[in-house]
């Protein structure tokens, strides 16, 4: 009996065994098939072959050299490709005061510096408190190097959201105010000026080295980027309805007031007009203190600033002087939208006071996504539009 049992018992052991090895047997199997397949020689690259992978591989389009500009006198924006570039257009030329800063922060840390041909400049916010302001609004500025070292930041701020460093070939498409435009010689002498932004460009923001290559430059109303902007949608195309209709652009930027109207895409010169009363009358209205218009600026758009409604019904009665100055138009009703632009009504009260006075006037406005970026959108959409190279 005792034999017996040791025989059955036996018998389990040895079909144990038997599992164990076929498993590690198929284990084995399974790792020599993945080497051999990994081995395996790989067909003949013949010409057909070559052109069914070419037909399949997926490349990333590559960047349009295609720059929007907005020089604003509030804000320098900038549009490539789908990334934006927006830095406040205060410009310092930095104070070096030795060692009587230690153990202290600087208040202007938050400013960008950049560096071109020996120069240094501190731009954007807390560019007042790294030295004395150097901006300037006058029509006059636009090629002087305090102007194009904004311009090397938003451009720096794009590369970065871009993920590059040169852009080569450059066509740009530059905004400019309409009370410029009207003044014909001068604007022939600030175009001309612009001349002076053909080439190349190197530059450093923040100690990072940066190039690009201007070969082409085209002047546009500024209002008019804000149309393009509504006209066309992102792959560039006309949106349903858009191209016929009657439409009137306020453009409320720092300086200026521009008002500019399409027909069907053609100007309508009746109402074509604009006023230097742009957000800094407001500004001046409340520099009571000794600040700049710049700080006051940046105070505004951080809601450190509050506006009194004095200040504000003020600057919004002359608004609304420069606006039937500029139209001679009691009635909005004509057109089918009025697209309302730029820094001025990006706020929530100062925005929203216009808007509700141009509604009362049977106007039907329209507020970009961003006001601010809105005409600098749309000047890179008419570059694309004239330039792009099908991919």
């Amino acid at each position: 009996m005792h034999g017996h049992k040791a025989r059955k018992g036996k018998g389990r052991d040895e079909n144990l065994k038997s599992m164990v090895s076929k498993m590690i047997d198929k284990k084995t199997m399974e790792n020599r098939f993945m080497r051999d397949w990994k081995k395996r020689p790989l067909a003949p690259l013949t010409p057909k072959r070559r052109k069914n992978i070419m037909a399949k591989k997926i490349t990333a389009p590559t960047i349009q050299p295609i720059i929007g500009r907005d020089p604003g006198a509030g804000n320098e924006k900038i549009r490539i490709d789908k990334a934006y570039g927006v830095i406040q257009s205060a410009v310092s030329i930095p104070r070096d005061i030795g060692k009587a800063g230690m153990g202290m922060k600087s208040a202007g840390s938050h400013a960008k510096i950049v560096s071109v041909n020996g120069h240094t400049y501190a731009v954007g916010e807390g560019a007042g408190d790294r030295g004395r302001l150097k901006s300037s609004m006058d029509f006059s500025s636009f090629a002087s190097p305090e102007r194009n070292a904004l311009m090397y930041a938003a451009l720096a701020q794009v590369f970065d959201q871009l993920e590059i460093t040169e852009l080569k070939g450059a066509k740009m498409v530059i905004g400019l105010p309409v009370p410029l435009l009207e003044d014909m010689q001068q604007a022939e002498a600030v175009i001309a000026s612009l001349k002076g932004l053909y080439g190349d460009h190197s530059f450093e923001v923040e100690g990072k080295p940066y190039h690009v290559e201007i070969v082409t430059i085209e002047a546009l109303a500024q209002p008019v980027g804000a149309y393009l902007d509504w006209l066309y949608d992102d792959n560039i195309q006309p949106r349903a309805g858009a191209s016929k209709a009657e439409v009137m652009v306020i453009d409320g930027g720092m300086n200026t007031l521009d008002v500019y109207a399409l027909k069907a895409g053609r100007v309508l010169n009746t109402f074509v007009g604009g006023a230097e009363t742009g957000v800094r009358r407001l500004l001046e209205l409340l520099a009571t203190n000794g600040h700049s218009i710049f700080e006051l600026d940046e105070d505004l758009r951080s809601g450190r600033l509050k506006v009194e409604s004095g200040a504000l019904n003020s600057y919004l009665n002359e608004v609304l002087s420069a606006l039937k100055t500029a139209t001679d138009l009691k009635d909005y009703r004509r057109f089918d939208t009025v697209i309302l632009t730029g820094g001025a009504f990006s706020g929530k009260v100062l925005g929203e006071k216009i808007k509700t006075a141009l509604i009362q006037k049977g106007a039907n406005p329209t507020l970009p996504a961003n006001p601010i970026t809105a005409n600098v959108g749309g000047l890179w959409k008419y570059g694309m539009k004239k330039w792009a190279i099908p991919q």
